[in-house]
């Protein structure tokens, strides 16, 4: 009899998985606006994972998405994060992208008790400060920064002691690498930060700020922007004669970057945790397709946001997730133990990846060059 009924459970608990309900994951990222270029970027990688991976969780269920475009704006990501927990009731929220969204989608997610993983931002701070639902699956620029100033300083002939930072003081992240980031990088290099030149996203005339880094005569430039506003940057600094090394933040790895810039972006240094020229036979077979698909190689963020899909869906199929409306708690909560305790996992593109105490992500970074109006390896 006993046995029987240990059959009879087993039946049912099988029957049960069989029958999983369909959940949904909400994905916050620019469509149009400001930054759309990494959203467009990141919208072919999610096409991708569909066709290629599929949106199966494994045990019978689908894994429904629910797109938004935030135009890179603050109030929309908060309204869309909102409208994600409470309207669309999603089992986790991937996004959004950057950093001035982050911030404040972040703590109504918390509220909301909903995981949240941005692919992207990597301002210093955001997930400890959101804990214990919110996760990056993207390094922090102070981990991707260390090696790329050592490195930039270290190819320069002669030796680089005073340098002038221009950033944009509009965006969070730019902001965040100007004025902290890169400058505590450099001091504990002995490297003397001159002056701190802002401007802010949307400007197109820096010869005034250009004039006045000219004037402090430096030996290198640290330009923290987007590609747009990095690009007419650059060029003014060439055209007034400026021809020191330059180091730069990610914002501007995006392809169109070194086409803007042209002549003037030659031999730009930055740091990323994605690097489109790996080596790595699945990661050629990935960028070529992708690049066949968008006429263009993809960035940090379509590598990022493909990993994390994979991530995402690998944690709702392993977790013990159920899809049913009244475990939507329960399951938002089995998501967010899986993102937290991630050790070592191979995420395709990426690599072996861990989730710190803080909530990021922790993995090698590569060091890229503009060259040949290309990003490279720097290596």
């Amino acid at each position: 009899m006993q046995l029987k009924r240990n059959i009879f459970a087993a039946i049912l608990a099988c029957a049960s998985v069989a029958a999983a309900a369909d959940q949904t994951v909400g994905v916050l990222m620019p469509l149009s606006g400001q930054g759309a270029e990494f959203g467009l970027q990141s919208q072919t990688a999610l096409k991708m994972f569909e066709e290629m991976e599929g949106l199966s969780d494994g045990r019978g269920g689908k894994i429904r998405l629910v797109i938004y475009d935030t135009r890179a704006d603050s109030a929309a990501a908060v309204n869309l994060t909102r409208k994600l927990i409470y309207d669309d009731k999603v089992v986790a929220i991937i996004g959004p992208l950057f950093s001035l969204e982050t911030e404040v989608a972040f703590p109504v997610a918390v509220q909301g008790k909903t995981p949240i993983v941005t692919p992207l931002s990597a301002k210093p701070g955001i997930a400890a400060n959101n804990r214990p639902w919110a996760f990056r699956n993207a390094l922090t620029s102070d981990k991707l920064v260390g090696g790329l100033i050592d490195k930039w300083l270290a190819a320069r002939p002669k030796p680089i002691k005073r340098v002038v930072v221009l950033v944009d003081n509009k965006d969070a992240i730019s902001k965040s690498d100007g004025t902290v980031v890169y400058p505590n990088a450099l001091k504990a290099r002995g490297v003397e930060i001159v002056e701190t030149i802002s401007f802010q996203t949307g400007d197109i005339d820096f010869s005034a700020q250009v004039t006045r880094a000219k004037g402090l005569n430096p030996d290198g430039l640290v330009v923290a922007a987007f590609y747009a506003e990095g690009a007419n940057l650059v060029r003014e600094l060439r055209k007034q004669g400026l021809s020191q090394p330059i180091v730069s933040t990610l914002g501007i790895l995006v392809p169109t970057f070194p086409q803007l810039a042209g002549a003037a972006g030659e031999g730009i240094m930055l740091a990323t945790d994605f690097y489109f020229d790996s080596a790595d036979p699945k990661v050629r077979s990935w960028v070529a397709e992708f690049q066949k698909r968008a006429g263009k190689p993809p960035t940090n963020a379509a590598g990022l946001m493909f990993a994390t899909l994979h991530i995402m869906r690998n944690c709702i199929s392993q977790s013990g997730t159920t899809g049913a409306p009244a475990e939507l708690e329960r399951d938002r909560d089995r998501i967010r133990q899986c993102w937290a305790s991630l050790k070592d996992y191979p995420a395709p593109l990426l690599g072996a990846t861990s989730i710190d105490k803080n909530g990021d992500a922790v993995r090698s970074p590569s060091v890229i060059v503009v060259k040949n109006g290309k990003f490279v390896s720097a290596q």
